[in-house]
């Protein structure tokens, strides 16, 4: 169950025992948390306090029977565990701003509905996809998020990350367990996963008027986004098992009627200890949108001449990074201007084996036919164009808008898939790649 579940059950376990006297002990044990791990999420997901919901929701049904029943208002205090009026009665006004008296004789109700997060934040879900994938839920909009962060970059980055974090939160005495604070960790933007060494970022929300002065955490806003929501249950290797979590959204992608959205991705650590050390359970949030139609998409058809090139081809892990600093430092000593229009770079991979042995990224750069190339490992070749259905995208949703452009290649009517090497063009004025750089996606094609 994903932490909102967990909150419902909490909610529903309260629903039942409104008459009963029940401590928070019971209600964290029915969410599966700590006591302090459920005071926090319960106020972030629902605004209230978990004892001050419980309160709101006794007044209101006592309220409601109040007038309805004409019962005396000693009777209704001990229905509702109170233990005498007096008691009930400051409640009562405090509430509501009237006593039960006023309420019995018919001239004010006071109303606090029953929450149903499920339904307040979650998108129902077609019923052979929840059956397929019923641990996968779709929340409709994580607001936007104001965040304190700090980011290590290296190999294994989420210790340093983590690390740097504890210590501005205890020197800070950032009250972390409270429902103000959430803690988020994820991929550094800028960097890429799948090299031997990237960056790693661990954020807690705070609230908009909070300043912080520090020389190493900075703030940011993380934008709303809709996500698809998956909890993991450390039940071996965490990070294995977040892995895992991760695959299996892409497998239930395929089959959704959504794509990657533009958002950043998210693992949100629940508990924690008196040491701002992680106890275990993470949410993790990816970001989607509803599939757009492929007439929404632009492809635009062009027909590229043969051109000469300079190419770097790196493998395995880490493969884009390698290719592309060897290469751009390449370029650099030759004196390429990258403003130069004739200049153009572009990467062809067998994308289907990312992270495998046998992966290979090659990266290109047009030059004039008659340039010599004397590095070994620079190879001059003639990239050998041909017909190309083109579109213009962000490199943050890269991924995803390939995936969808062989989706329309598939299903089109005009086109099928060409021999030649696909092309992955990247925007550029300076030898750098971010997830803001604009690439033109080049996919071959012939006429049907």
């Amino acid at each position: 169950m994903n932490y909102y579940e967990r909150i419902q059950k909490s909610i529903d376990f309260m629903e039942d025992n409104l008459e009963n006297d029940i401590k928070v002990e019971e209600m964290a044990k029915e969410a599966y948390m700590s006591v302090s791990s459920f005071y926090r999420i319960f106020f972030a997901i629902t605004g209230y306090q978990a004892k001050e919901y419980l309160i709101n929701r006794r007044i209101s049904r006592a309220s409601k029977d109040l007038k309805a029943e004409q019962t005396k208002v000693i009777d209704i205090a001990m229905k509702y565990a109170y233990n005498s009026v007096d008691a009930f009665s400051r409640i009562f006004k405090k509430v509501t701003g009237y006593t039960p008296s006023t309420c019995a004789q018919g001239i004010y109700q006071y109303r606090f509905e029953r929450m149903n997060v499920m339904e307040k934040y979650f998108v129902s879900t077609e019923r052979e996809m929840f059956e397929q994938y019923p641990d996968i839920k779709i929340l409709s909009n994580l607001p936007q998020m104001r965040v304190a962060y700090y980011c290590f970059y290296g190999k294994n980055p989420e210790s340093g990350a983590f690390l740097a974090m504890k210590q501005w939160v205890l020197e800070n005495k950032i009250d972390y367990r409270n429902g103000n604070y959430r803690i988020f960790g994820y991929n550094a933007p800028d960097t890429d996963a799948a090299a031997e060494e990237y960056g790693y970022e661990v954020c807690v929300t705070i609230p908009e008027d909070m300043e912080v002065i520090d020389d190493k955490i900075k703030t940011k806003t993380i934008p709303s986004g809709r996500y698809a929501v998956i909890s993991i249950e450390p039940k071996g290797d965490l990070g294995e098992e977040i892995m895992h979590g991760w695959k299996r959204f892409s497998k239930w992608l395929e089959g959704s009627k959504y794509v990657y959205g533009d958002t950043q991705w998210l693992e949100e650590h629940l508990g924690f200890g008196d040491d701002f050390e992680h106890l275990g359970g993470v949410d993790l949030y990816m970001p989607i949108k509803e599939k757009p139609k492929t007439e929404e998409f632009e492809m635009i058809e062009e027909y590229i001449e043969p051109f000469t090139v300079a190419t770097y081809t790196a493998t395995g892990r880490g493969a884009e990074e390698d290719a592309r600093k060897y290469l751009f430092s390449w370029t650099m000593e030759q004196k390429i201007d990258f403003g130069n229009e004739d200049v153009r770079i572009f990467a062809f991979y067998n994308f289907e084996r990312i992270n495998k042995p046998d992966y290979f990224y090659k990266i290109f750069i047009k030059i004039p036919e008659n340039m010599s190339v004397t590095d070994d490992k620079i190879k001059k070749e003639i990239f050998p164009g041909g017909r190309y259905l083109k579109r213009k995208v962000k490199y943050k949703v890269n991924a995803p808008s390939w995936y969808n452009f062989i989706q329309n290649i598939e299903q089109s009517e005009s086109y099928s898939f060409g021999s030649q090497p696909f092309m992955e063009e990247y925007l550029i004025k300076k030898p750098v790649i971010d997830r803001e750089t604009d690439i033109i996606q080049h996919m071959p094609v012939t006429k049907k």
